[in-house]
């Protein structure tokens, strides 16, 4: 039996075609010993690896060397994710680092050129924003901006990249717990806090931070979409709705960022659906 699964890895004879030969290999990487212990025994979190190493288009057995499960979520390492999205083919170039300053106020500017255009797109992070109390953060804290600003580059730049994506760091205590993490994803039914979000400044840069700072939960709510009809109840609520609203008012090409999420994460919740209605047509 075949299906649109088609890979080969860069460089040596490893080739996967079809859900068959996936399914295969996933068993046959669960009972390997030498694969994390998050993925011993278990073929379906192995086809998950197996599955975004394909779209990575990357090693199986090297993107599961560099797993973990961190509150149920599967988690690959920070330099996994870099190395990820600069042979994603999406870039022309590689990605670019530009620091300054000290301490706290030590700052990033992640920069890099999408195939086709001409101008840089960039991000700007700062320690005292993304610093958890990971003790990295202390020995090697260019390296872990690095990281940390590649993963909301590809994010707001390049989403299909990094679609279910999560490093272990993000779940991580920050280091300042009375501010709410860039990365914390919302509810948007719920939590009253981002009513004041755009409405309630005056200062146009204020309001464009707010703005950026609501896209960006937006775009990790919609990522975090497991199942089609998740992803439609929540495009739906009126708050969600509401927020993007909001968003288009002082920044309308963020909106459109968030609406090319959504239909990224349709698309690939589209294409599980495929991959798990053949899979269940399988012969034992």
């Amino acid at each position: 039996m075949s299906n649109e699964i088609t890979t080969s890895t860069h460089g040596n004879s490893l080739t996967i075609n079809g859900m068959g030969e996936a399914f295969e290999l996933a068993k046959a990487m669960a009972s390997a010993k030498m694969v994390p212990q998050c993925l011993q025994g278990s073929p379906g979190d192995c086809l998950m690896v197996i599955e975004q190493a394909m779209r990575w288009r990357m090693s199986p057995f090297a993107v599961a060397q560099a797993t973990s499960v961190v509150k149920g979520k599967l988690c690959f390492e920070g330099k996994l994710v870099s190395a990820a999205i600069q042979s994603s083919g999406v870039l022309d170039g590689r990605l670019n680092y530009e620091f300054t300053g000290d301490g706290k106020e030590r700052t990033v500017i992640c920069s890099g050129t999408i195939r086709g255009e001409k101008k840089p797109r960039t991000v700007e992070v700062t320690l005292e924003d993304a610093s958890t109390e990971n003790v990295w953060w202390s020995k090697t804290p260019d390296q872990m901006l690095a990281y940390h600003s590649s993963r909301v580059w590809a994010r707001r730049h390049a989403p299909e990249v990094m679609l279910g994506v999560y490093s272990p760091e993000e779940f991580d205590t920050p280091s300042n717990h009375n501010r709410q993490r860039s990365d914390d994803v919302i509810d948007v039914e719920e939590d009253p806090r981002h009513q004041k979000q755009v409405t309630h400044e005056n200062d146009k840069e204020e309001k464009e931070k707010n703005a950026k700072n609501l896209a960006d939960e937006l775009i990790n709510r919609v990522q975090a979409s497991k199942t089609l009809p998740q992803l439609e109840n929540l495009i739906g609520s009126p708050n969600y709705n509401k927020y993007l609203s909001e968003v288009r008012k002082v920044l309308p090409k963020w909106a459109s960022t968030v609406e090319d999420n959504v239909e990224v994460v349709r698309t690939r919740l589209q294409n599980t659906d495929h991959q798990n209605d053949a899979m269940q047509e399988m012969p034992e």
